[in-house]
């Protein structure tokens, strides 16, 4: 998780997760894997809950380059 503090005394997160593949995505979120997938307790943490999600592909790892 990234966190930063911003002027107007707010925090701003992004969370970050791997995936093993684009396959385990979908089983997760189903076939809208793009449309972000939020929790009921959400409401409690966020001002607003964008609508999407994005997607990289991890092209160097450093973990396992060792």
């Amino acid at each position: 998780m990234l966190l930063r503090d911003v002027p107007d005394g707010t925090t701003e997160i992004e969370t970050l997760s791997w995936w093993a593949s684009v396959e385990a995505i979908l089983a997760f979120a189903g076939e809208d894997y793009k449309k972000a997938r939020y929790y009921p307790e959400d409401d409690r943490f966020l001002l607003t809950k964008p609508e999407f999600v994005t997607h990289f592909e991890v092209m160097v790892d450093a973990r396992h380059d060792r």
